[in-house]
């Protein structure tokens, strides 16, 4: 039998309602406790478990209401500090569970945290990173506790931020960090702990993991300076784009355009904002370009140098004749228009003008149709003489 340390706690109901977090001890309480009378004891044994104990031994006591609730030392001092708080309390929950027959939903989870089903499965994909849980998805979803091992300990790591001014070939698929990651760069470079600052008041909510990872990777996978990422986060927050996804793809963009500081943030923010959304607006397309649209947009801005009243024209001729504004087809426009060097809403005219007098001119002077059906030689036999002959013979023959 392993010898252990117990900490007794009386608890009235009505003053503790939710989970303590209590210097190193981690103190969980289920619903149930409290729906059973007015005070309770709650037994928490702290101790060190062998290699080769099961935690899936965890004993509910019953005595004067008593819950019992093991939680091994090795993981409040090598488990906890290193990802976010709200997954030991889901890997704790979940023992309690086990006392009433082993059985909770991700749903149930989600709920009684107020989380996101994807957030519950994160916390457990984590715990089966660093080896406390096995998942099996073939049937169900089935999670088996394993023994609780010491944490492997990296000695004075150390924090390496990319240098984004370096010319590095950027993976195509965006990386995914861990926890111990973020927690790793988060602690040791007060930048990063203003990067997520400033993602939180752009976004109006706390990170979650993902939220973290996404942010993170505008820098180490998009190469993008801090300084830059906090400038979009910003411009996306007094745009009232609070989408980490939209987010996302202006960062790729930037990232396209080799934006790496903020004078050049600002450059093609104002240019985006005079140019581009005009003509998103214009064309009833909210949002951020795609690299195809923008392609268009710069052929027409830059290479042909077409001023916005005619990108508009032509915008307005899209809708008339197939009634909506495409991009390619906008385009064809504006080439026709490049190539005879239209520029002007009045050489628009002009130009609409001579097409429509050229193709009244070709209309009267169009030739009569020929084919063998309509155009041959007519007879001229004369009838009347028939008719006179006709007469002749019917007086012949009522004489006879």
């Amino acid at each position: 039998m392993v010898p252990y340390g117990t900490i007794l706690t009386e608890l009235w109901y009505r003053t503790v309602p939710y989970p303590i977090l209590m210097s190193k001890f981690l103190l969980l309480f289920s619903k149930e406790v409290w729906l059973y009378g007015k005070a309770h004891t709650v037994l928490i044994h702290l101790h060190t478990r062998e290699a080769g104990e099961s935690m899936n031994a965890i004993k509910l006591q019953q005595g004067f209401h008593i819950t019992a609730v093991e939680i091994p030392c090795l993981f409040i001092d090598n488990y906890i500090a290193d990802c976010p708080p709200v997954y030991p309390l889901i890997y704790i929950f979940s023992l309690r569970h086990l006392l009433d027959g082993g059985e909770v939903s991700v749903q149930e989870i989600a709920s009684y945290f107020r989380l996101t089903e994807s957030d519950v499965l994160n916390a457990w994909k984590h715990w089966e990173n660093v080896g406390l849980v096995k998942i099996d998805n073939k049937k169900e979803m089935q999670i088996t506790f394993l023994p609780i091992q010491p944490a492997k300990k990296v000695d004075n790591p150390t924090l390496q931020l990319v240098d984004a001014t370096a010319e590095v070939v950027r993976p195509v698929a965006r990386p995914q960090y861990s926890v111990q990651e973020l927690s790793l760069y988060r602690d040791q470079s007060r930048d990063i702990e203003k990067l997520f600052a400033c993602a939180e008041d752009a976004l109006g909510k706390l990170l979650s993991y993902n939220d973290m990872d996404l942010v993170f990777g505008f820098h180490d996978w998009l190469r993008l300076p801090l300084d830059v990422i906090a400038f979009l986060l910003n411009y996306c927050k007094e745009n009232d784009h609070r989408s980490l996804r939209y987010i996302e793809k202006c960062a790729i963009d930037w990232a396209d355009q080799g934006i790496d500081n903020v004078e050049k943030a600002a450059d093609y923010v104002q240019a985006f904002d005079k140019d581009y959304r005009a003509i998103l607006s214009y064309m009833g397309q909210p949002g951020y370009p795609s690299q195809s649209h923008k392609k268009y947009m710069d052929r027409w801005l830059n290479h042909w140098a077409m001023p916005m009243e005619i990108i508009f024209a032509a915008c307005d001729r899209s809708v008339a004749q197939i009634d909506k504004a495409k991009f390619n087809y906008i385009d064809k426009i504006l080439q026709e228009w490049h190539k005879s060097g239209i520029n002007t809403l009045e050489a628009i005219q002009a130009a609409d003008d001579a097409f429509s007098k050229t193709k009244e001119v070709k209309k009267t002077a169009k030739a009569p149709k020929t084919n063998r059906f309509i155009n041959f030689t007519q007879r001229d036999t004369d009838y009347s003489k028939y008719e006179k002959l006709e007469k002749a013979y019917l007086a012949q023959k009522l004489k006879n």
